[in-house]
């Protein structure tokens, strides 16, 4: 009887890439802020380590939200290498981002990889969320960055792209930090390392030993019953081995737990956004409804305002309408006393010049008889 041992089932590296060159981009810890030199920041140690030519496309002042995919058009527009030969391209950022720029985190962190993967078709994508450190933060800056690291690597998995959590890397280690979130060159290194070591997980994928039998029997008593009990013990090793969970089925259950837990968070705090902008709005509507009804009451007021000033007018005309009928009344009763007192002063004229003419007559008479009394 000879017993043989279990096959050795060789690794499959199903994630390797063929090229010479990494692309980095990101923020102010990608381009190296807090690092003595650019040789110890965190994007040229792993490009080292991995025997890659480094180019490096971060900025300062980019964030996820309002930047990055900037960048990933700087990368882009770069012609001066074939971009074929890019094995690697690494974004890394979001804890230069607030919670309130979640909604343009979660969409522009999706755009950064396809804007990335239109640039470098054979590269393999990494999105490295939340490189730096965590020491200063107090406990809702700390909530509100794991909100957006989750978000990040959210849409990381859902775009195909390497997912690597760097949030914890550093934590609250003050020993790894420069200022800020900025990491010192222990705290490069420390990234580098974990970058490093997702990418070689990323190329080598272990497959599951396959079953064999650990016995096998090659004696003469190697009859019918004996092949009988081999092949049923065979059965039954092979259903308990085919519905035990292995090591790897463990860790992706727990793994696709965390990511659903994740996922709920940010979809969660996505809510409280949107119900906190509602009531925002809300609150908005009701104050030009305050605005609004004030207006109307003013409105009122002057429309009242104007209606007493139109019923003044109105008796003002009224008045000065009966004024002037009175006036013309008068007129006419002067023009008709004037009418009068001509006719009676041209009557009285008349009168006059009459007896004037009569006593002139009388003169003449009395002149004539004067005449002849003289002639006598």
């Amino acid at each position: 009887m000879s017993i043989a041992g279990p096959s050795a089932a060789p690794l499959l590296r199903s994630g390797a890439r063929a090229g010479t060159i990494i692309v980095w981009i990101g923020g102010p810890i990608t381009a190296g802020g807090g690092a003595s030199t650019p040789a110890n920041r965190m994007s040229s140690i792993a490009s080292r380590d991995l025997g890659l030519t480094e180019k490096n496309y971060a900025a300062a002042n980019a964030t996820v939200s309002n930047g990055l995919v900037t960048r990933c058009y700087a990368a882009r527009d770069d012609t001066s290498y074939d971009h074929n030969a890019v094995a690697y391209v690494i974004i890394a950022g979001g804890l230069e981002d607030p919670v309130s720029a979640l909604p343009a985190v979660i969409y522009k962190a999706r755009d950064a990889v396809n804007e990335c993967r239109k640039a470098f078709p054979a590269a393999r994508i990494i999105w490295a969320a939340g490189p730096g450190s965590l020491a200063d933060m107090d406990d809702t800056q700390l909530a509100d960055s794991a909100t957006i690291v989750s978000a990040i690597l959210g849409q990381a998995r859902q775009a195909d792209a390497l997912a690597v959590n760097l949030r914890t890397v550093l934590g609250t280690d003050t020993s790894m930090q420069s200022s800020g979130i900025l990491p010192n060159d222990v705290g490069h290194e420390a990234l580098a390392e974990a970058i490093v070591e997702a990418i070689e997980d990323d190329r080598a994928e272990p497959v599951d030993t396959p079953i064999t039998p650990t016995r096998t029997y090659s004696s003469g008593l190697n009859d019918w019953a004996s092949r009988q009990v081999e092949a049923t013990r065979r059965r039954e090793a092979e259903k308990r081995e085919a519905n035990r969970p292995t090591g790897t089925e463990l860790g992706g259950v727990t793994q696709k737990l965390d990511e659903l837990t994740q996922a709920q968070g940010v979809q969660q705090v996505l809510l409280e956004q949107q119900q906190d902008e509602l009531e925002r709005q809300q609150d908005e509507l009701e104050k030009h409804q305050g605005q609004l009804e004030s207006q109307q009451k003013a409105i009122k007021a002057a429309q009242d305002q104007l209606k007493r000033q139109q019923d003044q007018l109105t008796v003002i005309v009224g008045d000065q309408g009966n004024t002037i009928t009175n006036v013309k009344t008068l007129a006419e009763r002067i023009d008709a006393q004037q009418r009068q007192i001509s006719s009676q002063a041209q009557a009285l004229i008349d009168m006059e010049n009459w007896r004037t003419g009569a006593l002139l007559q009388t003169l003449a008479d009395y002149e004539a008889r004067i005449s002849v009394l003289e002639g006598r």
